[in-house]
């Protein structure tokens, strides 16, 4: 009788075991996905976007802001050089600053803030030349990752 409850007992923690790993691989995975994966899903939904093939560099003022990864993103109809940036985070503080960032200037002076949208561990930032309107069409996207 001993061995049959130990034996009642092992399955019981390998289920245990097995159900929580399986849990574990599956929140792995959704926040798996890229940046390039991003691009790639709003490319899919008809939005206009560019990857430009200069890399981010501390010219750009956006060294040492915390983020994982960034990606810039061009959209020609804004204008030459105009867009904005994916960022991938770690840290959701470090996201919030960074939204703060965008969003604040036009909170406190007659300056337009740029538009700037956080999910998860990402951030969507697009110049204000982007109407409210296209930016949402981006924010979609991103809402159905």
């Amino acid at each position: 009788m001993i061995d049959l409850r130990k034996y009642i007992g092992l399955v019981l923690l390998l289920g245990l075991i097995l159900s929580l790993t399986t849990a574990c691989s599956s929140n792995e995975s959704e926040s798996a996905i890229t940046l390039d994966d991003i691009v790639t899903k709003f490319r899919e939904a008809g939005l206009e976007i560019e990857s430009p093939t200069e890399s981010i560099s501390e010219e750009h003022g956006l060294a040492n802001l915390g983020f994982k990864d960034v990606k810039p993103i061009l959209v020609p109809a804004l204008g030459e050089g105009e867009g904005g940036y994916l960022f991938l985070f770690e840290d959701k503080t470090e996201l919030e600053k960074l939204k703060d960032y965008y969003e604040e200037p036009g909170k406190s002076t007659l300056m337009p803030n740029s538009h700037a949208y956080a999910q998860d561990n990402i951030l969507l930032q697009m110049s204000d030349q982007m109407s409210q309107t296209e930016f949402d069409r981006y924010v979609e996207v991103i809402k159905d990752l």
